[in-house]
């Protein structure tokens, strides 16, 4: 059930987050699959609908979603009832609050778009919570530096139309140097980076 009081908002989470921005994430989730080894157990932060975790649902020994919105994680339970699948959960919920809980331990740690929309006081504490329970952390995020062509000028567009907040958070998060710089804060090492021309998936590793 959703937590009541945990509700980090957008306007498009839900069906319109289900139908529409989830989808378009599918050629990068299909990427990240295959650097993570069958049957570990996965844990999915920021999951949204939890499309990344129906995905892998067939391969991985488990998968936790978690996720601040009420609405993304209401939908990735609808989604669950009518595909059952034991070995996944969803959590409305802290990263934090599932460590102090359940204490648990998992072989990777999966999150895609959302470190740069994280408020900029927040985003190495996570990396160092996620680090904490996860083997390996694996990021899949925009490319830093963007693009200055056409691909770049869209993902900044997008990042617009998702909010002030959203988009001042991401302007940060590019000014800053992306996931380098914050694994760098955060006593991580980069074992693996691979680069498109829109997004780049970064592995992570405790120093």
């Amino acid at each position: 059930m959703p937590n009541a009081s945990v509700n980090k908002f957008h306007w498009y989470d839900g069906t319109f987050y289900d139908r529409i921005i989830a989808p378009n994430q599918k050629q990068l989730f299909k990427k990240i699959m295959e650097l993570i080894e069958p049957g570990s157990d996965i844990l999915d932060v920021g999951c949204g609908t939890g499309l990344f975790s129906f995905s892998i649902a067939d391969t991985c020994k488990s998968a936790l979603g978690i996720d601040l919105s009420t609405r993304n994680i209401a939908r990735a339970n609808k989604n669950l009832q009518k595909k059952p699948a034991s070995h996944l959960s969803f959590k409305n919920a802290y990263l934090h609050e599932v460590i102090s809980k359940d204490k648990p331990h998992f072989d990777y740690a999966v999150m895609t778009y959302v470190i740069h929309e994280v408020n900029e006081e927040e985003r190495v504490p996570l990396l160092k919570e996620m680090a904490s329970v996860a083997d390996k952390i694996i990021i899949g995020d925009y490319m830093i530096p963007r693009s200055r062509g056409f691909a770049g000028k869209v993902v900044k567009t997008v990042e617009f139309l998702a909010g002030s907040e959203h988009y001042r958070n991401f302007r940060k998060y590019e000014a800053n140097g992306g996931v380098a710089y914050l694994a760098e804060k955060a006593g991580l090492s980069i074992q693996t980076e691979i680069k498109g021309r829109v997004n780049q998936i970064t592995v992570l590793t405790r120093t």
